[in-house]
């Protein structure tokens, strides 16, 4: 997945390292909490998909930064209420363009449990709905319109 912001790389990447102000853009993202900078963090991620409301706390660890252009997370947890557990590897980068950023996001995510009964296509379209709203917080953010 990828998107093309209106702002610098620079920009782009303090506001991606910000987490505080990157997980206001993450939808259902709440409770965040830095363990330790640009390494490890907590935080709960609250979700309705299909008829199954999960609620997830997670552990997040920063597995690499290449500043200003790359960062590697890994994020994994277990549903309080379906015992769902999930695991998430996102690769993201900044790449400049003429017009500002290319943000490009690469999720592997692996799904274990009741969540993962409900087939690939309910989870995608989930997934897609949720990174088309980060876009646009995002770019709110940013001060986009």
């Amino acid at each position: 997945m990828s998107m093309v912001v209106p702002a610098s790389p620079e920009d782009l990447w303090k506001t991606l390292i910000d987490v505080p102000s990157i997980s206001s853009c993450i939808p259902g993202c709440e409770n965040v909490e830095e363990i330790a900078r640009l390494e490890s963090y907590k935080a709960t991620v609250k979700q309705k998909i299909g008829p199954f409301k999960v609620e997830v706390p997670a552990e997040i660890l920063v597995e690499s930064v290449t500043e200003p252009s790359h960062v590697r997370t890994r994020a994994t947890g277990r549903d309080k209420f379906t015992g769902t557990r999930l695991a998430v590897i996102l690769d993201v980068s900044v790449i400049p363009e003429d017009s500002g950023s290319k943000l490009t996001v690469d999720a592997k995510v692996d799904i274990q449990g009741r969540l993962a009964t409900m087939g690939l296509g309910v989870i995608k379209r989930r997934v897609d709905q949720n990174f088309e709203e980060f876009e646009t917080r995002l770019k709110s953010l940013l001060g986009a319109t």
